[in-house]
């Protein structure tokens, strides 16, 4: 059997809710049961209404969803449609009429794990399947569950490396720090500032909006940029972090993206090179059983 390598992205699932023993202040638990209830009502859904459109040119659905003793596993399809170019032959460079219809488009999956102990997420990498449209899909989708457990929202949190911390540490100064926010639900908890940005974006129709931070942060206040780093990561519709600085006089520029937390492995793959269901089970298997509780 073929195999190929792919990309494994780690990320932490949190369920926000009001704690009315602390004057309903935002609260952050974990209960997996919750979650399975959730996956098992979105398989009940009809599989042609358990879709989700972007742009009437890309769709995205549930297609498989297994309760083990241990975790969660899952698989999305997806597919891009809407235009029938030509076909070529690629040693002859003959062209020929595409058969496919205009609202078929070639299946991708896209598998994803989740420890029943922790909340610990693997999402297969993909362009277009990411993070925030996988939150986006089982906020939507499962509302009716959200409501009935007294959540506020799900929220899908990118676990970054500690290097990431750790290169900012290193910076002898910082001149910026862009945030990048996107347009969402608020959660009760956010600041001022966030609200007023994403006010800022329903009046222009805008789907994103960066804020920046310009300020010249020498060695001695490196934490108080660290705490902000740390603050905006947790608030939902951040979804971008840059902290552009400099080590002496060498500029340098600390993405988050890059410092996310991920597993490339390889697994099996058909004839399409698209992976298969047991092989990726078993590798998202051996990845979670060697990373420790990402919670106490």
């Amino acid at each position: 059997m073929a195999t190929r390598k792919r990309n494994f992205y780690a990320f932490q699932i949190d369920l926000h809710y009001l704690d009315p023993n602390q004057h309903s202040t935002n609260a952050v638990k974990w209960d997996p049961m919750i979650m399975v209830e959730l996956f098992a009502r979105l398989m009940a859904i009809p599989e042609s209404q358990r879709g989700q459109k972007y742009k009437d040119s890309w769709l995205m659905y549930l297609s498989r969803f297994s309760n083990e003793e241990h975790y969660l596993f899952g698989k999305f399809l997806s597919a891009e449609y809407g235009t029938v170019g030509e076909l070529i032959h690629a040693d002859t460079h003959v062209t020929r009429p595409n058969p496919k219809a205009t609202r078929e488009g070639e299946l991708e999956a896209t598998y994803f794990y989740i420890r029943k102990a922790d909340g610990f997420t693997l999402l297969q990498g993909s362009q277009r399947l990411t993070r925030a449209r996988f939150e986006e899909y089982i906020e939507k989708l499962g509302n009716e569950v959200i409501t009935e457990n007294n959540l506020t929202y799900i929220q899908v949190c990118t676990l970054v490396g500690t290097e990431f911390f750790d290169n900012i540490r290193e910076l002898t100064s910082v001149n910026k720090l862009m945030f990048e926010v996107t347009k969402a639900e608020l959660a009760a908890d956010e600041s001022q500032t966030t609200r007023a940005l994403q006010n800022d974006i329903e009046e222009i129709s805008a789907t994103d909006v960066k804020l920046e931070f310009v300020a010249k942060y020498q060695r001695s206040g490196m934490n108080s940029v660290i705490d902000l780093v740390r603050r905006y990561k947790q608030q939902k519709g951040v979804t971008k972090i840059v902290v552009k600085g400099k080590v002496g006089n060498a500029e340098k520029i600390i993405n988050m993206e890059e410092s996310q937390e991920k597993y490339a492995r390889k697994v099996e793959v058909d004839t399409n090179n698209q992976p298969m269901l047991t092989s990726v089970e078993n590798v998202l298997i051996q990845i979670a059983s060697n990373r420790r509780s990402i919670r106490g």
